[in-house]
C-alpha cells in the first residue's frame, strides 16, 4: 500500500497537471445567443399557425454554433449532447419565456407571437431568418 501511494504521488510530482476546464456552452457568447435565437424562433413557430421554420437556414445556423463550440474545445458529440439535453432545453425555454413576458407576450396563447414573428422576418433579424411565412 505504501508503495502504491508513493508511486502515485511520485507520478504527480513529475510535472504539473494541466486540467483546464472548458467553459460551458452557455459561456460561449455566440452559442448562447444562437441558442436563444433558435429558442425564440421555435416559440414563434409553435404558437403562430402561419409561420414555420426555414429548415435549411436553421440547419446551417446550428452547424455554425457547433463550429463555435468546436473552437472552444467541444467535440461534435459533446455539442449535440448539450443541445439535446432536456435540462439545458429547460434552461433555454425558461429564458425564452422570461424574454417574451418582458416584452408583453405570452407564449402559452396561440397566435400571440405572430406579430413578433412578422416583425422579425421583415427586419431580417437572425430570429427572422430562421422563420418563414407559409
Amino acid at each position: 500500500m505504501r508503495l502504491a501511494t508513493f508511486t502515485i504521488f511520485s507520478l504527480l510530482a513529475l510535472g504539473p497537471v494541466s486540467a483546464v476546464a472548458k467553459p460551458t456552452l452557455w459561456d460561449i457568447p455566440q452559442v448562447n445567443n444562437g441558442l436563444f435565437n433558435i429558442g425564440v424562433a421555435h416559440a414563434i413557430r409553435q404558437n403562430c399557425s402561419f409561420i414555420e421554420a426555414d429548415s435549411l437556414v436553421g440547419i446551417s445556423y446550428v452547424w455554425k454554433l457547433i463550429g463555435y463550440a468546436k473552437k472552444a474545445g467541444y467535440s461534435f458529440k459533446e455539442s449535440r449532447l448539450f443541445i439535446n439535453d432536456d435540462y439545458e432545453k429547460s434552461i433555454l425555454r425558461s429564458r425564452v419565456k422570461k424574454y417574451l413576458k418582458s416584452i408583453g407576450l405570452n407564449s402559452e396563447k396561440l397566435n400571440t407571437l405572430c406579430d413578433l414573428g412578422k416583425v422579425e422576418i421583415t427586419n431580417k433579424s437572425q430570429i427572422g431568418k430562421l422563420l418563414r411565412i407559409n
